[in-house]
């Protein structure tokens, strides 16, 4: 028989139910003894009444035998007897203490009677004493017969004072013994109830304590059953385990594993854990401890099954006498968060290493640096013309170079060395270990190496790269420093004609210079108002309308001419200057969107989203900023949303804790939160818990491999699943093509961004499309048009991104 059937481990334990019963018993024990005691003390006073009519009837003869014997001659006291048996009757009647009798000096203290016909019989007991009473003391006086009172027996003949009196203690004797018997009688049925009802009390409560224990096991029986199937029913693993031996399974471990019970209990069940796994395991099944543990099993497939378990020990417990597991199966949570880490340390595109992960290691290397003094170099390397390559054959034929080229890459360097992929077509390396000379051997057979022509798109292409080498000679070292050190020497090749490498030279600071001079001109910018603000619309992908805006600075330089985004950001993050940039941007985009608000050109859902970087949330006083701006706008807080970069929530320590701070500050306004880039930093499943997060901005290099890149379109269709999972919304940016738009749509994504909607425009711009649409079809809706979907707010796609 298998111990599912027997042990029940979670069957109702509660026996206290017969307490019910003895509780019953005691209740009907004690109202018979009350009644048992009540129907004693009844009994008891009716005795002491018959003891009193005995006595009274003694005293009748007594008082009888005196007035003879007066009558005789001889001496007699009647008057004392008299008043003996006057104080009998009144005791009778109207209870008291009973007289004292001759040779007998008890008192005997009767209640007064109650009963009707009691108290007839002793009434007219009573007057038959008086008369005897009277009729004696007339004799004693001498006086006529005639004159004695006939109050009771008028029939008796008075002629004859002695038999009259003769005649009246017969009455007395009589009448007092039938008041005795009728009470010893009423006392004999007294008791005779009392047993009869002990007896129905005890019979009525044993038949109550049948139908409540029968009660009590029919509900035992339901409870356990009700248990029983919860057990088999639910997909929550329960296994207990009793000496080191698994005892019981539930069902769905059966399920789980594919395996019968007779495979799983006593050692079987353990001998499924994973080998690895054993030494965490076996303390908690012999010992209960620890009590929460996580743990691979392997199914009869030969898969892994991971389980997270609560350990509680039930070995005192009766019932159970075991080690309890309850256990889950997140196999799919932790392949699941396995595909986030791979996602936020490798590049969706080519596998490789992403800027992430390639930092981590950088920042290692230094450490390991300064202690040892080695030698390590790092090694930028950029394609040349590749922006002709996605311009002519388009994203899709880019993708497959790149792919390529890192495949060409990875043959060529040590296992040793990290090769990452930054972004774009831009490759970098980092090599510990290697000298300039190393460095530059290596650098020769990455050119080699993609001389090859490439065959994209159906055609045969022929690439080269331009590489900036820095060697670090060891000792400390700054990670940006020689990042920055590695792109100068890098440009300093596409400078000397391209397909060659130079390695940095302190003569080549005048690109660092170059650097200083652009934070001096950005800073007079921001002062001199040289900078605006462009806005790219946001589409809901189900209904079409545009719900919200992001911010984005731009900068028309009066020397420089148009600056790129990419290149002034992050030079006003290593300056400082993110900060000025940052609010002035915030303001500029809250007044915009409160104008568009009183103007009636958005809706009530309609959200402006403002970029914050991670150096803003550190410094402090972000949500007190938010909250001035606010309320100086008069926009509503839930018109505004935050995008911060994963880095900015991922920061340890002080740092971190600021950031969290910061942001669950501006939450509580009401202002929403989005993670920008999702998936090229080290988001986890675990900040996603720890940060007020509303919204998912899937990182446009996902996006533009979901129609092509199995991979990818993977990666993508989790993020949204998981926020699904967690009540987040969707965001996809970069979309540039219908079929992009295709695919995202059919992963369930929430809202697009791309060029394929509209590039980044300035306010006016905007508004004039925003106020058009409002006029035609309410505020940024859909239409459909030979097979394709454009937007009534699409900005000219001939202007700069």
């Amino acid at each position: 028989m298998s111990s599912r059937r027997t042990f029940k481990p979670l069957q109702a334990r509660g026996r206290r139910p017969i307490y019910a019963i003895v509780i019953v018993f005691a209740l009907f024990s004690a109202l018979s003894v009350g009644l048992s005691i009540r129907e004693t003390s009844r009994s008891r006073n009716q005795g002491a009444v018959v003891e009193v009519a005995a006595r009274q009837r003694t005293l009748a003869e007594r008082y009888v035998n005196d007035v003879l014997l007066v009558q005789d001659g001889r001496t007699a006291d009647p008057s004392t007897t008299a008043d003996l048996l006057a104080r009998s009757g009144d005791a009778l009647l109207n209870g008291g203490i009973a007289p004292e009798v001759a040779g007998d000096d008890d008192e005997i203290k009767v209640p007064a009677a109650t009963d009707a016909g009691v108290r007839a019989q002793l009434e007219q007991a009573r007057r038959l004493v008086t008369d005897l009473t009277a009729t004696g003391q007339a004799m004693l006086a001498d006086q006529s017969v005639a004159d004695v009172p006939m109050t009771a027996h008028e029939t008796i003949a008075a002629t004859d004072p002695v038999m009259r009196l003769r005649v009246l203690e017969t009455l007395v004797s009589n009448v007092s013994l039938n008041s005795a018997r009728t009470i010893a009688t009423r006392a004999d049925d007294n008791i005779a109830s009392l047993i009869t009802v002990q007896v129905v009390l005890g019979a009525l409560g044993f038949i109550a304590a049948l139908v409540l224990v029968g009660a009590m096991l029919a509900a035992a029986r339901r409870q356990t059953a009700h248990f029983r199937s919860l057990v088999t029913s639910s997909t929550d693993l329960v296994v207990v385990f009793g000496s080191g031996a698994c005892v019981y399974t539930s069902e769905s471990v059966s399920a789980m594993l594919g395996r019968p019970d007779s495979e799983m209990l006593g050692d079987g069940l353990a001998s499924f854990i994973h080998a690895d796994d054993q030494p965490l395991v076996r303390p908690a099944i012999d010992h209960g401890e620890p009590r929460e543990i996580a743990f691979r099993m392997l199914d009869r497939f030969g898969e892994e099954r991971w389980l997270e378990a609560h350990v509680t020990d039930l070995r005192r417990d009766r019932q159970v006498r075991g080690i309890v597991f309850n256990a889950r199966d997140i196999t799919e949570r932790v392949r699941l968060e396995e595909q986030l880490t791979q996602q936020a340390f490798n590049d969706g595109l080519t596998g490789l290493a992403n800027r992430a992960l390639f930092r981590d290691r950088l920042d290692r290397a230094l450490a390991r640096s300064t202690r040892s003094r080695d030698v390590l170099t790092v090694m930028m390397v950029d394609l040349d013309g590749f922006k002709q390559v996605n311009d002519t054959l388009g994203h899709d034929a880019g993708d497959g170079l790149l792919r390529d080229v890192a495949s060409r890459f990875a043959t060529v360097i040590r296992t040793t060395d990290t090769l990452a992929r930054f972004g774009g077509d831009e490759f970098v390396l980092l090599l510990e270990g290697s000298d300039e000379a190393h460095a530059s051997s290596l650098a020769d057979r990455l050119l080699d190496a993609i001389s090859d022509p490439f065959s994209v798109a159906g055609r045969q292409l022929s690439v080269s790269a331009s590489i900036g080498i820095v060697v670090h000679q060891g000792g400390p070292g700054d990670a940006d420093e020689l990042l920055r050190h590695a792109d100068v020497a890098m440009y300093a090749a596409k400078e000397a004609g391209r397909g060659r490498y130079q390695v940095f030279q302190f003569h080549m600071a005048r690109e660092l210079g170059e650097l200083l001079g652009l934070e001096h001109e950005l800073r007079t910018a921001l002062r001199k108002g040289e900078l605006t603000v462009h806005y790219q619309p946001e589409f809901d992908i189900a209904s079409g309308a545009v719900v919200g805006v992001e911010a984005l600075a731009r900068w028309e330089s009066r020397t420089r001419g148009s600056v790129a985004p990419a290149r002034f950001i992050p030079v006003a993050e290593a300056t400082g200057l993110i900060l000025p940039l940052g609010e002035f941007v915030l303001r500029e985009a809250c007044e915009q969107a409160a104008k568009w608000c009183s103007d009636g050109l958005v809706s009530d859902g309609f959200v402006t989203w403002v970029n914050v970087s991670a150096k803003q949330l550190g410094a402090g006083g972000m949500a007190e900023l938010v909250r001035q701006v606010l309320d100086r706008c008069g926009l509503p807080a839930r018109s505004l949303g935050l995008e911060v970069t994963e880095t900015a929530i991922v920061a340890e320590g002080t740092a971190g804790e600021l950031a969290r701070a910061e942001l669950e500050d501006i939450h509580d306004q009401g202002v929403h939160i989005a993670i920008d880039d999702f998936g090229t930093g080290f988001s986890s499943l675990a900040q996603l818990r720890r940060f007020p997060v509303d919204v998912i901005k899937i990182d446009g290099s996902f996006v533009q491999g979901v129609e092509h890149d199995r991979k990818a379109a993977a990666i993508t269709a989790n993020i949204v699943n998981l926020a699904q999972l967690l009540g987040l919304r969707t965001i996809a940016e970069g979309i540039e093509s219908q079929g992009q738009l295709a695919s995202i749509q059919q992963l369930g994504c929430d809202v697009a961004q791309g060029f394929h909607f509209a590039h980044p425009v300035p306010a006016d711009a905007l508004t004039a499309r925003l106020a058009e649409s409002a006029g035609q079809r309410g505020s940024g809706c859909l239409v459909e048009d030979d097979q394709e979907l454009h937007l009534a707010v699409v900005a000219d796609r001939s202007g700069a991104a």
